[in-house]
């Protein structure tokens, strides 16, 4: 295979969501021998050959920054819908959320010139595109339905997992459920709310609901609005959950339910989109927008014996699955296709 070049200018200190999945794949791809050369921005350290390029503003380094990186390398991985018009060279793009999801949330004059690029190209995009892949089987199916050319040419590849979402202490204390929020309105959390509220006066024995994220709210007995925290809290606040409660309306991953399985808290929440795909049997899911299923599954794992400890040993079986080498054995064979 030629040099692949991968879009990794989104890898920032801190970076979640894309920024982490550019940066385990290069990683891994490296670590398998592969001719890989991580794009990125200045100062940006990894595990594998890196490139710096300039990638502010994001339309002008995928009109004019991704068409050279298809010129000068073999193919080129991106996590972008918006191809170069007319470039020469092999796209693969690697998608997790169609844009009209972010459309609907857009926000500021910039943001929505952007979206007008964006709505001029994408779908040309993805139909001139080498290779198409899908972050789950939630997403492959959302973009065969709006593109039926696509059918039965979008591969599902899964991301994987940071070495540090393991098992270990929690910080201690009072028993918790754990829900992760933010003002975006597909976490749903005033339905954890709602639930939360529902099922603390069906459980014996103190229990309090942490909040962690963006997400605020009106004061509600039991519940603490943690703000953001750091990886490395977050990473205890999992240990330590007697459950973590999710009730997103849309995940083009589920990271954070993944992550919370791989610390061994169980999961209690939404059956929307790809969650099914990552949690399948080591939690409880429900219909995201139905409180009340939400407040008794939470109640069963608060209460019921055995059954959290049953759902912990799942989620760490279920999680152990999903890690950078099997992302990057499933990644070759679609980069290694002839044309």
């Amino acid at each position: 295979m030629a040099r692949l070049a991968v879009d990794a200018t989104a890898v920032a200190p801190g970076a979640k969501g894309i920024g982490r999945v550019a940066r385990g794949t290069v990683e891994a791809l490296a670590a398998r021998g592969v001719d890989v050369v991580a794009l990125v921005q200045d100062g940006v350290e990894l595990a594998a050959p890196t490139q710096v390029v300039r990638a502010r503003p994001a339309v002008l380094w995928e009109q004019a920054g991704l068409r050279r990186a298809g010129r000068e390398h073999g193919a080129v991985l991106t996590f972008t819908e918006r191809l170069p018009v007319a470039a020469r060279g092999r796209f693969v793009v690697w998608l997790y959320e169609l844009p009209h999801r972010r459309l609907a949330r857009s926000r500021g004059l910039y943001q929505l010139g952007s979206d007008l690029v964006t709505r001029a190209l994408w779908k040309r995009s993805l139909r001139e595109a080498w290779r198409v892949a899908a972050g789950s089987k939630a997403t492959a199916a959302e973009l065969e339905a709006a593109l039926p050319e696509l059918g039965g040419r979008v591969t599902i590849v899964y991301p994987g997992l940071g070495a540090e979402f393991t098992p270990g202490e929690g910080p201690g204390g009072a028993r918790y459920v754990l829900h992760l929020g933010s003002t975006d309105p597909r976490d749903n959390t005033e339905t954890a709310l709602a639930a939360f509220a529902q099922a603390r006066t069906r459980t014996a024995g103190a229990v309090r609901l942490v909040v962690a994220g963006g997400a605020r709210g009106p004061a509600q007995d039991g519940v603490e609005f943690r703000g953001r925290v750091s990886d490395d809290e977050l990473v205890r606040l999992y240990r330590g959950a007697a459950a973590y409660l999710d009730a997103s309306l849309f995940e083009g991953f589920g990271y954070q339910a993944l992550e919370a399985l791989a610390c061994g808290a169980p999961y209690v929440g939404s059956n929307a989109t790809s969650l099914p795909e990552i949690v399948g049997d080591a939690g409880l899911l429900v219909d995201a927008l139905d409180a009340e299923a939400m407040a008794a599954a939470l109640v069963r794992v608060l209460e019921e014996p055995g059954l959290a400890e049953e759902l912990r040993h799942r989620g760490l079986e279920r999680a152990r699955q999903f890690t950078w080498e099997r992302t990057a054995a499933a990644l070759l064979p679609l980069l290694d296709e002839p044309s």
